[in-house]
């Protein structure tokens, strides 16, 4: 965590992160901190669910738009950067002056669990929680969570997490099972084909 002189709101942290290119932060009840470097595995699955969920919209002529590690807004101090995002696709007009962030509520979120994976799973579930964010998914792809976290047990797995009466209902899918989506209720992804991250076998 980077220490500032005093704690930083989102514009100045989006301000900060414009000059800090090489290096990705979050803000954390307004003091910086590096998000983990990415490994290969996790940058294919990220693509591959971009690419898919792109796929989905696009299908059913839906203005949205998907977002990757941008800065989504939680509050005035508080900011994260989802590996996806799902948002209302802007309305742009000329005289528009240009928005950095992601400063409206996102239909789906998306993160893939690295070493943090507690922070995925208990702050950010909260934090996406308190913004109404109507679809969470974990993509637990080295099966690193605890046991005593899990429902099914410990294994790879993509956790889904659905609002309802304003509290998430959480489902667990392995290996072998279809994925079920509420933001693209037709699109069939197994668990299989995120963790090989291979759009050949599913277009």
């Amino acid at each position: 965590m980077i220490t500032t002189p005093k704690p930083l709101t989102f514009n100045q942290f989006l301000d900060f992160a414009a000059g800090n290119e090489l290096n990705e932060y979050e803000l954390v009840a307004g003091r910086l901190v590096l998000m983990p470097e990415k490994c290969e595995l996790d940058e294919e699955i990220l693509e591959f669910l971009s690419f898919m969920f792109e796929l989905a919209y696009r299908k059913r002529k839906l203005k949205y738009s998907v977002r990757k590690r941008n800065a989504l807004q939680i509050n005035e101090r508080q900011s994260r950067r989802p590996d996806i995002a799902i948002i209302q696709r802007p309305q742009f007009y000329p005289d528009d002056q240009p928005r950095m962030g992601i400063q409206t509520q996102p239909f789906m979120i998306v993160e893939i669990a690295s070493s943090n994976w507690s922070t995925d799973l208990i702050d950010k579930q909260e934090e996406y929680l308190v913004l109404g964010v109507p679809e969470y998914w974990i993509i637990d792809y080295r099966g690193q969570i605890p046991a005593k976290y899990c429902l099914r047990g410990k294994g790879k797995k993509a956790i889904v997490l659905t609002l309802e009466n304003r509290e998430y209902q959480r489902s667990e899918y392995l290996e072998g099972e279809t994925i079920q989506c509420l933001t693209f209720p037709d699109l069939t992804l197994t668990v299989d084909q995120v963790l090989a991250a291979d759009a050949e076998d599913v277009v």
